[in-house]
């Protein structure tokens, strides 16, 4: 999973084998670690929701997307590249979550692109 973050706005692409696993098991994590301990990571996690509308949350150094099922099960398995949504932080402040499926990149080593989704600006 591939996640960019600017400000109030997280954007996360998830290749073919990503979003297989989300729908198999209503989860995908992605951990970056700064050192050995579960303290020492940061953790990004897209989990199926039981919630009508997007929600965050942030715990214990990880950050918790839940996706309404039905918008999970869209996405999932069918054409539809990706959702976005706004979701209230409190007081006020807005986070914007991007989620999208990862196309091959046309200028990219081929390893780079290994289960990414094919390219649709590709012409056969």
């Amino acid at each position: 999973m591939k996640i960019r973050i600017l400000a109030n706005t997280l954007r996360f692409r998830l290749r073919q084998p990503e979003v297989q696993q989300f729908r198999q098991y209503g989860k995908v994590t992605e951990i970056t670690e700064f050192g050995p301990e579960p303290a020492d990571q940061l953790r990004f996690c897209l989990l199926i929701s039981s919630e009508p509308e997007l929600t965050i949350s942030f715990e214990m150094n990880t950050t918790i997307i839940g996706v309404p099922k039905r918008l999970a099960e869209e996405w999932a398995t069918t054409n539809l590249v990706g959702f976005d949504g706004k979701i209230d932080t409190g007081k006020g402040r807005m986070m914007e979550v991007l989620v999208e499926k990862d196309f091959v990149c046309l200028d990219s080593p081929e390893e780079d692109n290994i289960g990414a989704y094919p390219n649709p600006k590709v012409v056969c």
